[in-house]
C-alpha cells in the first residue's frame, strides 16, 4: 500500500512539472519508411479462438494489474501512438494512405473506390478452385474466364441484397478514408458457368476433407436465393494483390518483417479505426478480417496491411440482420452480466425497445441510440483500448470528412433495387456521422489544416478550419476564438478574441525584433468557445519560425491538448 501511494504522489508530481511553464518545441523524429524491400515473410495463420481468448480475458487481466496504465488512465496521460509526425498526422504507409481529409476525393472517386474493372467476366466459365460448404455462410472462390481470382459470397436467403450491400458501401468509405482494401463487386451470374476444377477440396461431414463434387455444389447453391429470372446475385471480392501472408494482429509487431517496428496498438491508424468502425458498426474486427500481403510495387517489395470482410457492417448478419444488442455489448460483457444479475432481469436494455427496420435489404442499423465513444465490439481489440482522445479525434475527422453527396455516392454504388432502402441507409450514415463529429470536436479543440498565408510585403497570416464550421455542427457566427502569440521565452507577445473568423495577422518584425538568433520560433495557443457564454476549449498550440532574410513564417507542427 505504501508504494502505491508513493507511486501516485510521484504520478502528481510528474503532472505539476508537466503543466507548468511553456510548451517548447521539439522535432520528432521522423517515422521510418515502413515500404523497403524485405525478403518474403513466411505464411502465417491465427487461431481465432485462442486470440478471441486473450483479447477477452488475458488481455483485460493484463490491463487490470498494470498500475502505470491504471494510473495513467486516471489522470489522462494515456501513451500517445507513436508514429505520429509534427501536425499530429500519420505519414502514407503500408498501413494507411491519407486520401479524403487530406483531399477531397470527387463523388466518382468514392462511387468507384478501390475498383480498377467491372468484376469477374459473366461471359465465359467460372472454374471453382475453393469451396466452403459448412456453416452458415456458404460460398466458393473462382477463375473467371480472363484468369483473374474472385471470393464469391451470398445473401442470406430472404435478405437479398443486405450482405453484398453492406460490403461495397463499406469497401469505398474504409477505401476512401485511407485504408487498403480489396475490389468487392455486385455480381449476377447464371449457376449454368460453374465447373469444379481439379482438386478441389472440402470439409466432409465427419470433419475431414475430401474431394468436392457436383452433388456438393448443388448442396451450396440450395442455400441461395436465386432470382426470378434464374440468376443469383452475389458478391464478388477480388483476389488482393501479391503473395498472402495471412492475418495481421492489433497487438504487437511481425518478427519477420523488419519493417514493422511499431507495436500495432501503438499505430495511430488502428486505433483511429475505432471512430470508423464504430460508425459504420463494423463490429467484428477481430484479425481474421484483415489480411497482409507481400507486394511488388516498382523495384520494391514489402508487405501491405488490408481490412477486408465487411459483410457484418452496417447491420448486416450472416442469416439475417444482426441481434440489436450489437454494438451496446461485447459477446461476454461483465458488466452486461452483473446489471442483469443486480436488477433480476428486470431492467429493459434501451437496445431491447429497438424495432427491426422495414427494409430487408438493410441491416438493424441505426442512430437513435448510437453513441461512438460507447460502442462495443464483440470482442474487445488491443489497438482501440489503447485509443487516447487524440486518435479518437482524427478518427472523427476522417468520418467527418464525408460529405452528404460522398455518403450518398457510396450508398448508391451498392446499386440497392429499393430506392427507399438506399435513402434509409444514407440517412443514418450521415446521423451517425454527425454524432461521431459532435462528440470528438467537444473533446478535442476541432482547429486544423493549419498554413501561412501572405509574405513581407502584404504582411503574414495564420489560416486555418474550424472543423466543426466545415461539418455544419455549429455556425461560424456563434464561434469565438482566442490568440496568445508568445516569444520564444515564453513571454506574451499579443492577446486577441476573434469573431467569426478562421485567421489572423501575425506580428511583423523590424529593427531590434530581429537581432536574436534565426530562425525565431514563436507559438500561438488557440482556444475555441461557441456562443459567448460558453466554455473556452483546450488549447492547440501552433509552432511557427520566423526567417528574418526570408522575411517570413514557416509553420513547424502543432500540438493539441487534450
Amino acid at each position: 500500500m505504501k508504494l502505491a501511494y508513493s507511486l501516485i504522489i510521484l504520478f502528481f508530481s510528474i503532472q505539476i512539472v508537466g503543466c507548468s511553464g511553456i510548451a517548447r518545441y521539439k522535432a520528432l523524429e521522423p517515422v521510418p519508411d515502413d515500404k523497403a524491400t524485405i525478403p518474403q515473410p513466411a505464411k502465417n495463420e491465427i487461431n481465432v479462438i485462442a486470440d478471441g481468448f486473450d483479447n477477452q480475458v488475458l488481455e483485460q487481466i493484463e490491463q487490470s494489474i498494470d498500475l502505470s496504465r491504471q494510473l495513467r488512465n486516471i489522470f489522462g496521460k494515456r501513451k500517445e501512438a507513436y508514429n505520429l509526425d509534427d501536425f499530429d498526422e500519420v505519414a502514407n504507409s503500408s498501413w494507411f494512405v491519407n486520401r479524403n481529409f487530406l483531399k477531397k476525393m470527387s463523388v466518382e472517386e468514392i462511387f468507384k473506390g478501390p475498383d480498377k474493372g467491372n468484376g469477374p467476366d459473366t461471359s465465359g466459365v467460372w472454374t471453382i478452385i475453393r469451396a466452403k460448404s459448412q456453416g452458415v455462410t456458404p460460398g466458393f472462390q473462382i477463375r473467371d474466364s480472363r484468369g483473374d481470382k474472385y471470393v464469391i459470397k451470398f445473401d442470406p436467403k430472404g435478405y437479398l441484397e443486405m450482405l453484398t450491400g453492406s460490403e461495397i458501401v463499406s469497401t469505398k468509405l474504409f477505401f476512401a478514408a485511407g485504408y487498403h482494401t480489396p475490389e468487392n463487386y455486385r455480381a449476377y451470374f447464371r449457376p449454368e458457368i460453374l465447373e469444379l476444377g481439379e482438386n478441389v477440396k472440402i470439409l466432409g461431414k465427419k470433419g475431414t476433407k475430401r474431394l468436392m463434387t457436383n452433388s456438393d455444389l448443388e448442396d451450396i447453391l440450395k442455400k441461395v436465393e436465386f432470382l426470378p429470372d434464374g440468376r443469383i446475385l452475389a458478391l464478388a471480392s477480388k483476389y488482393i494483390e501479391g503473395e498472402l501472408l495471412g492475418p495481421f494482429k492489433y497487438k504487437g509487431t511481425r518478427k519477420d518483417d523488419p519493417n514493422d517496428i511499431i507495436p500495432h496498438q501503438h499505430r495511430r491508424e488502428l486505433r483511429g479505426l475505432r471512430v470508423l468502425a464504430a460508425w459504420l458498426s463494423h463490429f467484428d474486427t477481430k484479425p481474421g478480417n484483415s489480411m497482409a500481403s507481400y507486394v511488388t510495387v516498382g523495384n520494391w517489395s514489402y508487405v501491405r496491411h488490408y481490412l477486408m470482410d465487411f459483410g457484418s457492417t452496417l447491420g448486416a448478419g450472416a442469416l439475417a440482420p444482426v441481434d440489436p444488442r450489437i454494438g451496446s455489448e461485447n459477446f461476454f460483457d461483465p458488466h452486461a452480466i452483473f446489471l442483469n444479475f443486480i436488477s433480476l432481469g428486470l431492467y429493459v436494455k434501451p437496445w431491447e425497445k429497438l424495432k427491426e427496420n422495414e427494409y430487408h435489404s438493410i441491416g438493424n442499423y441505426e442512430s437513435s441510440l448510437f453513441r461512438s465513444e460507447k460502442f462495443k465490439f464483440i470482442v474487445p481489440n488491443p489497438a482501440f483500448e489503447n485509443m487516447t482522445d487524440r486518435d479518437g479525434y482524427w478518427g472523427a475527422k476522417i468520418v467527418m470528412s464525408f460529405t452528404d453527396e460522398q455518403i450518398k455516392a457510396a450508398v448508391s454504388s451498392a446499386k440497392y433495387s429499393d430506392q427507399d432502402a438506399a435513402d434509409f441507409l444514407m440517412k443514418t450514415i450521415i446521423e451517425r456521422r454527425d454524432i461521431v463529429g459532435r462528440y470528438w470536436f467537444s473533446k478535442v479543440n476541432p482547429l486544423d489544416k493549419f498554413k501561412v498565408i501572405g509574405d513581407s510585403s502584404i504582411g503574414s497570416f495564420l489560416g486555418y478550419s474550424d472543423l466543426a464550421i466545415d461539418g455544419g455542427l455549429v455556425q461560424s457566427d456563434e464561434s469565438y476564438y482566442e490568440i496568445v502569440i508568445r516569444n520564444p521565452d515564453g513571454t506574451s507577445y499579443s492577446e486577441v478574441v476573434l469573431e467569426n473568423t478562421t485567421n489572423f495577422k501575425l506580428p511583423m518584425f523590424t529593427g531590434d525584433d530581429l537581432s536574436t538568433e534565426d530562425p525565431i520560433i514563436y507559438l500561438v495557443e488557440i482556444r475555441t468557445k461557441r456562443g459567448s457564454s460558453g466554455l473556452w476549449s483546450k488549447r492547440v498550440l501552433v509552432y511557427l519560425a520566423y526567417n528574418k532574410e526570408a522575411g517570413k513564417y514557416e509553420l513547424l507542427g502543432i500540438r493539441r491538448e487534450t
